[in-house]
């Protein structure tokens, strides 16, 4: 403590400023690191297996959504396979 009493008031700015640019620095170094493993994390919890992915691309490539209730559509591939899609209707409860 005795070192402290030689201080002027300019070394106390200058000391404060630079605590405060190191305390923003800290600050903006934990908020890109944060940011960066939250991404990842995101990516990571939101991940989709093949089975829906292929399910979701199947959706894309016959337009699936825009099926009635109550209609099937189908598909034949070149090789001959025949893939049958129905939606069945919604039985509501009264």
């Amino acid at each position: 403590m005795e070192a402290f009493k030689d201080f002027s008031i300019t070394d106390w700015l200058f000391f404060s400023t630079v605590v405060l640019i190191w305390f923003y620095m800290v600050s903006k170094v934990c908020r890109w690191f944060l940011t960066i493993m939250i991404r990842r994390g995101w990516r990571w919890w939101n991940r989709k297996d093949d089975k829906a992915l292929a399910i979701d691309s199947f959706y894309e490539a016959f337009n699936i959504a825009s099926l009635e209730p109550g209609h099937t559509l189908t598909a034949r591939t070149k090789s001959g396979l025949v893939i049958q899609i129905y939606r069945p209707k919604v039985a509501r409860d009264a």
